[in-house]
């Protein structure tokens, strides 16, 4: 099984690109909210007291749920391609039964979703102690990273649950839209 997470894990970062797109739906909220929201957001808020370390832990919160949505739905993608493709019955002659290559799948788009949530916590947090001054409490980064890996978890779970039953790439493509669609609306 760890072979199979470990290939999966292998194609995706590859694929530049397609890490960069799986990006892109967290990425587009973080860059609205700074060029046109924030300002609005904060001058109706203007009487909260600490306005900017709430809307830019509130922006760190809901970008990192964008991400692990995205990145392991496009990691996922990788079970349908082997799908459409029978490559899962070539990696069915292994010793993973078909249980177990359905972890492997569902670990390694796990992994990535945690890892892109924590290149983009720190990303974000850099860029917010930069130009509000944003501090982050370092006793508080444990309980954060254990948050973002069981969302990761959760996330994935999801998507799994949405792709079980599709079996092309044509059906995943238009789900993604979907997904994309309903991920851009909420933001």
């Amino acid at each position: 099984m760890s072979a199979i997470v470990k290939r999966n894990l292998t194609l995706y970062f590859r694929n530049r690109s397609g890490v960069f797109f799986s990006l892109m739906g967290a990425l587009i909220s973080f860059v609205l909210y700074i060029v046109f929201l924030k300002s609005n957001i904060k001058a109706g808020w203007s009487n909260v007291p600490n306005t900017n370390q709430l809307l830019d832990t509130w922006l760190i919160a809901g970008t990192l749920t964008i991400a692990g949505i995205s990145t392991s739905l496009t990691s996922l993608s990788q079970m349908i391609k082997d799908k459409e493709s029978h490559v899962d019955w070539d990696l069915s002659l292994t010793d993973v039964n078909k249980k177990g290559m359905a972890y492997a799948y569902v670990l390694s788009a796990a992994i990535v979703a945690f890892i892109m949530q924590f290149v983009l916590f720190w990303i974000m947090v850099a860029y917010f102690a930069w130009t509000d001054g944003l501090s982050m409490d370092w006793k508080v980064l444990p309980t954060t990273f254990c948050v973002m890996a069981v969302s990761s978890i959760l996330a994935t779970l999801v998507n799994q649950l949405l792709l079980r039953f599709v079996k092309s790439v044509d059906s995943l493509s238009k789900i993604s839209t979907l997904v994309g669609t309903a991920r851009m609306s909420i933001s």
